[in-house]
């Protein structure tokens, strides 16, 4: 897909934002992370690995947190090396998926063995478990606590946040982790907690890319300034491109616009908002003027999209073909270490 040779001013979505540039502080803008999670771990720096055994090919693992057994599934790509960090994509399912359906989704194992980058697909508990219980892994009510949804790990409060930090620790143990090169994504649910990971883990994930998921609406304070990169079909009927309240056992939530709006203001975001990407139904504009100037905030549209992953080749709902959520979240990444 083409990319122009330069960037165009946009003037029609999201309108220029006047922020400060300053770093002295990050604002509080309006979302609900669910309430405080965890403290937020300190990262060490790595340059190289030692004692690692675990070789190329896609695993199951298992962490305790909380008293349960957590499981996440794994895929190193061929060119692995356990002496060299790798970047390290985590890839959140949408509420009633699996780390399987969405691993072929959305291409990311794929895309993983050319570009070089280990990708994880953590598990979401399901309502039996939730309740003391046990269900298949592939349950059709497994999901994240987000905040502003969804299902069972919403209302019980599940510690997502501190399943995730257990989840790292465990990564660490097994293979070459880049801690500078450590991002998120997700879809629909999975999306909304990518959002919230940036919100109280903004010192460990340097870049996130949420999926048809919205950012919170009050009580995001991240500890830095974090690059974010939404993609959003404006036809959803699940997660609506305008906002709502039509979540079952959730919050009211922003639009996909405002979403990416609250993040050009944590991020010092003062320049004018230019065009990235166009091609027949998609569109991609930023924030600029951030601080640091990689703290973009970029919002990708697709007009008439519904609620797909785009570029899918297997995803419900006939997702364009014109983005390819998958490459654009990468890209993004690859130039967004954290500092």
């Amino acid at each position: 897909m083409p990319r122009g040779p330069h960037l165009v001013i946009l003037a029609l979505v999201l309108g220029a934002l006047g922020c400060s540039s300053s770093t002295a502080s990050r604002p509080e803008v309006p979302g609900d992370t669910g309430g405080p999670g965890p403290e937020e771990p300190s990262v060490p720096e790595r340059t190289s690995c030692t004692g690692l055994s675990e070789g190329p090919g896609t695993h199951e693992w298992t962490v305790t947190h909380d008293g349960r057994a957590r499981t996440y599934r794994v895929h190193v790509p061929p060119g692995y090396d356990a002496t060299k960090p790798m970047p390290t994509v985590l890839a959140f399912h949408g509420f009633g998926s699996n780390p399987e359906q969405f691993e072929v989704q959305t291409g990311l194992s794929t895309l993983a063995d050319t570009a070089g980058f280990l990708v994880v697909y953590p598990r979401g508990l399901s309502a039996a478990e939730l309740n003391g219980g046990t269900s298949p892994p592939r349950d059709n009510t497994r999901g994240w606590n987000a905040g502003a949804c969804c299902g069972s790990a919403q209302v019980s409060n599940s510690d997502d946040v501190g399943f995730v930090d257990a989840l790292l620790t465990d990564l660490d143990t097994r293979v070459c982790v880049d801690p500078r090169r450590t991002f998120a994504t997700g879809f629909s649910n999975g999306g909304f907690f990518s959002y919230r990971l940036a919100c109280e883990r903004a010192g460990r994930f340097a870049a996130v890319a949420p999926v048809s998921g919205m950012s919170p609406q009050s009580g995001c304070s991240p500890s830095r300034p974090v690059p974010v990169l939404h993609i959003h079909g404006t036809a959803d009927t699940v997660i609506l491109y305008a906002g709502g309240n039509n979540i079952p056992f959730g919050r009211a939530y922003p639009s996909a616009e405002d979403s990416v709006r609250s993040w050009a203001e944590r991020d010092g975001c003062g320049g004018p908002v230019v065009e990235t990407y166009r091609q027949g139904d998609s569109t991609c504009s930023a924030f600029t003027g951030c601080s640091p100037e990689t703290a973009t905030a970029s919002l990708c549209t697709v007009q008439g999209g519904g609620h797909t992953w785009p570029g899918s080749p297997v995803s419900a709902g006939n997702p364009t073909q014109d983005l390819n959520a998958t490459l654009e979240a990468w890209r993004f990444f690859q130039t967004r270490p954290r500092p």
